[in-house]
């Protein structure tokens, strides 16, 4: 993207900072902050490091002569306004990126290192819609604590456009809310479920264990070695 462009929509984003003491310029923080988040980096030490690695191309193509340290990224995170910076990201995307793809991945991250000091759960975290085919991001919010995650994803759904499209998130999203509003909206749903639900999981579990529902079921195993440990997963499909 081209640096003018990139300078032009972050300008919008107040830099709070005494500007006597400023070293680092806010739009070269904020292009190497949305270059790592939208790698899918979501700790200090990751972006920085992300930065650093590729120092060259921020150089030449955004006149990035130095890379602030993770204090410094700190600092300037946690003067941010999380609600405007989202909203810049999402209209860079919009407009830089066409728009295609069926599924629409949700996920929550907080920014870690960022947390104010006596404040628990101050971390700046984000909540990303995002289509998974082209990794153009749809939606974006900055939510205060990862409990507000749930009503935020829940008013996200009447901003999105999710009709023959389908919804992934983590376990965290499996309610009964979430899902009327996506049946509604036309749209489909894949979330995680776990035992923290014990009720649904443990009917879940019947229903696949019970040799009467066999003919329904689909079953598909694969196994794998990650990390030096073999993982086994396997995918039940029921046909209704």
């Amino acid at each position: 993207m081209e640096k003018e462009y990139i300078e032009g929509k972050f300008s919008v984003i107040e830099d709070k900072r005494h500007q006597s003491y400023v070293e680092h310029r806010l739009t070269d923080v904020l292009i190497l902050i949305m270059s790592a988040v939208l790698c899918g980096l979501d700790g200090l030490a990751e972006i920085v490091e992300h930065a650093t690695n590729r120092a060259d191309f921020f150089r030449i193509n955004y006149g990035i002569e130095e890379i602030p340290s993770k204090a410094t990224m700190s600092r300037i995170l946690n003067m941010l306004d999380g609600d405007a910076l989202s909203k810049v990201i999402i209209e860079i995307m919009k407009e830089r990126a066409d728009v295609i793809g069926n599924i629409i991945a949700v996920d929550g991250k907080a920014i870690r290192s960022t947390s104010k000091e006596g404040e628990a759960h101050s971390a700046l975290q984000i909540l990303t819609a995002y289509l998974t085919e082209s990794s153009v991001v749809l939606g974006q919010e900055a939510i205060h604590s990862k409990t507000n995650e749930i009503p935020v994803f829940q008013a996200m759904l009447n901003l999105l456009d999710i009709k023959g499209k389908t919804i992934t998130a983590d376990a965290m999203h499996c309610q009964k809310e979430t899902c009327k509003k996506i049946a509604e909206a036309g749209g489909h749903y894949v979330f995680g479920l776990k035992e923290n639900q014990k009720t649904l999981y443990e009917d879940v579990a019947l229903f696949i264990n019970d040799p009467i529902n066999a003919d329904s079921i689909e079953k598909f195993t694969t196994t794998e070695k990650s990390r030096g440990r073999y993982e086994k997963r396997t995918c039940f499909k029921v046909a209704t």
